[in-house]
């Protein structure tokens, strides 16, 4: 094969890459997902019947305590879908403390590893989730 046939071809190749990276950036501009916003403490955030906040977070012997309340969990654990962004990453609470097996409300505090900075706190629930930012 020649050398003009093979710079004819990259240059092709460099153009369609050219086009699929276009056409996926409008894509992404003009997709209507809504960017989840952060809660401050204490503020509550809802998902279908589901209503919770993140009422305190707490440094506490190399580990952080969250305190959450939650309602309308119709018999379901208060634990499942809890987990917080800190030290780059996503950790599940490591003991849940307080928190009742099941309950349709509960107030409890989960213990997470020691956070290194501001940690964020995460709900996640039927595909949506709810997040508040730690002080």
């Amino acid at each position: 094969m020649s050398t003009r046939k093979l710079i004819i071809a990259s240059l092709i190749c460099g153009l369609l890459i050219l086009g699929a990276g276009t056409l996926k950036l409008l894509q992404t501009a003009n997709d209507g997902s809504t960017v989840p916003s952060v809660l401050a403490l204490g503020e509550s955030g809802t998902i279908g019947e589901v209503s919770m906040s993140v009422n305190k977070i707490s440094l506490v012997n190399e580990r952080t305590l969250v305190n959450v309340t939650m309602s309308g969990l119709a018999d379901e654990s208060p634990v499942d879908g809890w987990s917080m962004l800190a030290n780059g990453e996503i950790t599940e609470p490591v003991d849940v403390g307080d928190c009742p097996a099941t309950a349709k409300q509960a107030t409890c505090t989960m213990e997470f590893v020691v956070a290194v900075g501001t940690p964020t706190i995460v709900y996640a629930r039927d595909g949506e989730k709810r997040q508040w930012l730690g002080s």
